[in-house]
């Protein structure tokens, strides 16, 4: 993708952006064609946890290679664990593993998806690493638990929450860039006000933050 001035990163989105200034990592379901994709649009596919109960469980695995078997995902993703949901843990957990699995056999990065499961991922992180990137997307704790997944080699993602969350505001503040992306989900706001605020809390320059997401993009990419 030719541009004229370094882009922007959109690193998890669920919309499919127009804007020749963004990059985005389109979020794919695994049931979706990517037959209406740009040749140079970046996605990520996987189950999602809120997925799982729609496979049969012995089947997960083989549905997950049936997807990715024909088609070169930019991430495996998103998944992860969710304890707000009804599907056992230890079902949820093998899903997660299986498709870790396959992100390691690619060489792929993961995206996160978490929800009241940090200690769960921290303990997957060390026993079963991929050997790339993991993206936590969509960050909204405190400064603590933001330090301890960039202590075990996560990457954070913020999102919408950053335009109104004083508290998450003042986390950002206090990250290093070269650890973060950012991101709008399934917000339907441009990635562009996101990096506006960013800017604002770090005191830096807009041309400065995309030129080190971009940074990051390409070492996880």
């Amino acid at each position: 993708m030719l541009m004229s001035s370094i882009p922007y990163i959109d690193i998890h989105t669920h919309q499919l952006i127009a804007d020749q200034e963004i990059i985005s990592v389109l979020n794919i379901d695994t049931n979706d064609s990517q037959a209406n994709l740009k040749a140079d649009q970046a996605f990520s596919i996987g189950i999602h946890p809120w997925d799982i109960e729609k496979l049969q469980f012995d089947s997960a695995k083989k549905h997950l290679e049936e997807c990715i078997s024909n088609v070169n995902p930019s991430a495996i993703g998103e998944i992860g664990l969710d304890k707000a949901i009804t599907t056992p843990m230890d079902i949820q957990e093998k899903v997660f593993l299986d498709q870790l699995q396959a992100a390691m056999i690619l060489q792929k990065p993961v995206i996160i998806h978490c929800v009241k499961a940090h200690e769960e991922i921290l303990r997957i992180k060390k026993n079963h690493d991929t050997g790339t990137s993991w993206i936590f997307h969509g960050f909204n704790k405190n400064l603590q638990l933001a330090e301890t997944f960039l202590k075990h080699g996560f990457y954070l993602t913020f999102g919408e929450a950053l335009l109104r969350n004083e508290k998450l505001q003042r986390v950002f503040e206090q990250l290093p860039l070269d650890k973060i992306f950012l991101e709008t989900d399934d917000k339907e706001i441009s990635v562009k006000e996101i990096y506006t605020k960013a800017a604002t809390i770090k005191k830096i320059e807009i041309e400065a933050l995309k030129k080190q997401m971009l940074l990051n993009y390409i070492k996880c990419f």
